[in-house]
């Protein structure tokens, strides 16, 4: 029992060495389209995995505002994985309720007459790699222009 633990607490510490944080690129593209169930929009983060290993994204939990009016909250479309060295995709739409129909509207409306409108997020990304979690924070603004 004593060695199976002390291999446990070994394969922790050597995670912990080995794991480098996943990088937040920033906001590379952006969708109104409600044939992609963009619900009222999609966002595509890009994100780099500097590791030798393939990290697996667990949740996000990603506020989203579009010129100061509260969306809601930014929910991932499909389980992802990050590969190994390279930079990846992944796509997020945001979850609305009703109450928030009005200052969406005032911001779409802006945006499809042609005035620049700010689209922020902030939050966090759940991923899981060697069977750690780790946590990605994510706060970053972005003009949407048409």
């Amino acid at each position: 029992m004593r060695n199976l633990l002390l291999f446990f607490l070994m394969c922790s510490l050597i995670a912990c060495k080995v794991y480098k944080p996943i990088q937040f690129k920033g906001i590379e593209d952006y969708s109104f389209s409600s044939d992609k169930g963009c619900n009222p929009i999609c966002v595509t983060l890009g994100l780099y995995n500097p590791n030798p290993f393939n990290v697996s994204f667990k949740s996000a939990l990603i506020q989203a505002n579009l010129d100061n009016d509260d969306l809601g909250f930014l929910k991932l479309n499909k389980p992802s994985i990050l590969k190994k060295n390279d930079v990846s995709f992944l796509e997020l739409s945001i979850d609305s309720d009703a109450q928030k129909i009005q200052p969406m509207l005032s911001g779409f409306l802006n945006y499809f007459i042609g005035n620049d409108i700010v689209l922020f997020i902030e939050g966090v990304i759940k991923v899981k790699a060697l069977g750690l979690s780790k946590e990605i924070q994510v706060k970053k603004s972005f003009k949407l222009k048409k």
